[in-house]
């Protein structure tokens, strides 16, 4: 008898998950609590059957769903990505989804020539695959851990305004009798502009036949949206540690970021304060990196703020970790940043925060202004994330727009996957940065 390989047991545990939660995936497709009033017999015609209609997953179905799949590693939700998307009864029109998501998604989506073509196509119709949305955030948030972090929160318009608190102001004692001191906060107005971030994937009829001609087991287009989910991840970070869409003298080699007026402004510039630290590894006596993140920690409690965490590039964690070597032993110092993700930790005033690398080049140098002027550098990132939020539209997490084979006059499925956002840095004393010398 043949021994069950490591392969199929996993693909045995993804079809059993999706076994287990495939009620919720297919809700948008129960029949509706009401249905229409059957018409009265005449000659004895057979009563039509009720009318289905597909129903808008909510928000409780959604997070039911990616509680289970969070229990899945990313080879295991990959697994479960390409049986879903196989299924061809799934999705709820986009006209549905659009209504339910409010008036603001209609708007917006109307901005987007690639989801407006769907909008105005005649002859077929262009489906929301909200089975698809719980793996593809999960999927989404191995790659960019830093994203499930973030607080996601309705944005408040085309362009999101927030408070952005600079001092929390005093209280003051009073006798018995005493008439309460009235104070307040101190806050600056501020927006950030909700983005549309989105890639059209697709593979053409002939490609999947000749897939299948060759006989070989793997789906083209799981594969190439999958590629579109990285190139997102990619994007969005980037954008979040170092864009600029306020100041079109930023480029991606100075300390404003790179500008892009569709996107939002990033913690590159934003941070750009008198607060931030510098700190040379590649001196002939090396500077300490820990004791540069901990001064930079010192500064946001004595704003007041409470870091969680750090993020840097791949290289400044192994430059950290090489500097600790000496020092620390690593058995029992590992913590989980997201999901699936787990990294070590730094000791500083707030106590152990881990320090997580983002992948590629998401974290780039740049020259540096003000009082490391002319230093090539690249930042290490000392959050307060209670205090940044991710504004959104439509759905917090990656959105799926499938249109069919031959919507557009050619023999291709296409798949747009989009996503609205915005980055609000609610109070920047409560956060800090530490320019790495290259």
């Amino acid at each position: 008898m043949t021994e069950p390989t490591q392969e199929s047991g996993d693909l045995t545990k993804v079809f059993g998950l999706l076994s287990d939660i495939r009620a919720t995936l297919e809700k948008q497709n129960d029949v509706p609590s009401t249905v229409a009033t059957a018409p009265v017999e005449v000659h004895a015609q057979a009563t039509p059957a009720p009318t289905h209609s597909r129903k808008y997953m909510n928000a409780d179905e959604y997070h039911e769903v990616r509680g289970e799949l969070r229990k899945l590693n990313r080879a295991q939700l990959s697994a479960a990505f390409f049986k879903q998307l196989n299924r061809e009864d799934t999705g709820i029109p986009l006209n549905a989804w659009v209504r339910a998501g409010g008036s603001q998604v209609s708007a917006l989506m109307a901005q987007n020539p690639d989801i407006l073509k769907a909008l105005d196509s005649s002859g077929a119709s262009a489906l929301i695959r909200q089975d698809l949305e719980p793996i593809l955030y999960e999927l989404y948030v191995k790659m960019f851990p830093a994203f499930d972090r973030f607080t996601k929160e309705p944005a408040n318009g085309l362009v999101h305004a927030y408070n952005q608190i600079t001092a929390y102001g005093d209280a003051k004692f009073m006798a018995e009798l005493g008439t309460v001191t009235d104070d307040t906060s101190t806050y600056t107005r501020q927006t950030t502009n909700v983005g549309i971030l989105g890639t059209r994937r697709g593979v053409s009829l002939k490609s999947q036949f000749a897939v299948m001609a060759g006989g070989m087991a793997y789906n083209p287009e799981a594969l190439e949206l999958q590629g579109g989910l990285r190139a997102m991840s990619h994007r969005m970070q980037k954008t979040i540690f170092e864009g600029q869409s306020t100041d079109s003298s930023g480029t991606g080699s100075n300390e404003l970021g790179l500008y892009d007026a569709n996107a939002f402004n990033g913690l590159r510039s934003i941070l750009n304060t008198g607060r931030a630290k510098n700190v040379d590894p590649t001196n002939a006596t090396p500077e300490d990196m820990r004791a540069a993140i901990d001064r930079a920690c010192e500064e946001i409690q004595n704003a007041g703020g409470e870091a969680q965490i750090i993020w840097v590039h791949p290289h400044e964690k192994v430059s950290f970790d090489l500097q600790q070597d000496k020092n620390v032993r690593y058995m029992n110092s590992f913590v989980d940043v997201a999901p699936g993700v787990v990294t070590n930790a730094v000791n500083t005033v707030f106590g152990p925060l881990p320090i997580a690398s983002v992948a590629g080049d998401s974290i780039s140098t740049y020259t540096a202004t003000g009082t490391y002027s002319s230093n090539t550098v690249r930042d290490m990132y000392i959050l307060d994330e209670g205090t940044i939020s991710l504004p959104y539209l439509g759905s917090e997490g990656p959105t799926v727009l499938d249109i069919p084979l031959g919507i557009s006059g050619q023999l291709t499925h296409q798949y747009i996957v989009f996503g609205m956002w915005g980055h609000a840095v609610k109070a920047i004393p409560f956060s800090n940065k530490v320019r790495v010398k290259q």
